[in-house]
């Protein structure tokens, strides 16, 4: 028995609505465009930390042979590695605040006063190539004969004497970071109606009357997303301090794990700092989101 074309047509009808209306559940079909994601972050993220968590519970190595579990490591990384924290919260804070000092009248002219300001933020992305070569670059800068010491000795400037200082790695920790903090800024600027500060300079508003009063309030969500963004960039650092650091700064966290690790292969107590140096990622990340008002996304 043969069907008519007709038929055949209303067959493959039904078909194609049974199978559409499978998927009509705005529930079911929001779960599938997650679910990719989902199992990226299962397999990569969740797995990998539940793993490093039960790595920082062991004594020493000895989670690769016969795990010995133990919460030594957290109560050392809290009292012997105290100091570590400090520095490390130091550093990041500081260059973020030399960040947020310079980038904002840098975002301001970039955003009001330069016109090809397409090409400045093509020339911005340049430090964000990397921390080592910015670290290697100023180390070889600082060295007594490097390229521009004929210059620094014409000036006067014993620049050598920067070398291994906290000057040093201080600004090329603020340099990595500086086209974060100009990017979140300029963001926030550029949705801030120029009417606005020529209505305060008519009323008779000095610039910094302008500056607190109308900029400052208004640009603060870019900011917060800028100087958090920086922070969080720099609590990690590692090639700074070790290419230009004195002792004092080559005790930040990220490098007193690589030491435990790598060095003396102390894997739990390693561990356990980068648990805490993650957890310290991810709360400013997580404030980041929360007090940006989503310029840390623009």
């Amino acid at each position: 028995m043969t069907h008519a074309p007709a038929e055949v047509a209303i067959e493959y009808e039904i078909a194609d609505a049974q199978e559409r209306k499978r998927f009509a559940s705005p529930k079911l079909r929001g779960f599938m465009l997650l679910a990719p994601a989902v199992v990226v972050a299962i397999l990569f993220s969740i797995i990998p930390l539940a793993y490093l968590f039960q790595v920082s519970l062991t004594q020493d190595s000895s989670f690769f042979f016969t795990a010995e579990y133990t919460a030594d490591n957290y109560r050392e990384v809290f009292t012997r590695y105290r100091s570590a924290i400090v520095e490390t919260v130091y550093l990041a804070s500081v260059s973020s605040v030399l960040d947020l000092v310079f980038g904002y009248p840098f975002a301001y002219i970039l955003i009001r006063k330069i016109r090809y300001r397409e090409f400045v933020r093509t020339m911005m992305t340049f430090p964000l190539f990397g921390p080592l070569y910015l670290a290697f670059g100023l180390f070889y800068i600082l060295l007594p004969n490097g390229p521009l010491g004929p210059l620094f000795e014409m000036l006067g400037i014993n620049i050598a004497r920067y070398l291994f200082s906290t000057g040093a790695v201080l600004f090329s920790m603020a340099v990595f970071t500086f086209p974060f903090m100009v990017m979140n800024i300029g963001a926030a600027l550029s949705n801030v109606d120029p009417m606005l500060e020529e209505a305060a300079r008519t009323l008779g508003a000095k610039p910094w009357q302008t500056f607190t009063r109308v900029l400052f309030p208004l640009s603060w969500s870019g900011i917060v997303a800028g100087f958090l963004m920086c922070f969080g960039w720099n609590l990690g650092v590692f090639a700074q301090p070790q290419l230009l650091g004195s002792p004092k700064e080559q005790a930040v966290l990220s490098i007193q794990m690589f030491t435990k690790g790598l060095v003396q292969f102390n894997y739990g107590l390693a561990a356990a700092l980068g648990i805490l140096l993650m957890a310290m990622a991810f709360a400013v990340t997580w404030a980041s989101l929360r007090f940006s008002r989503g310029a840390l996304g623009a």
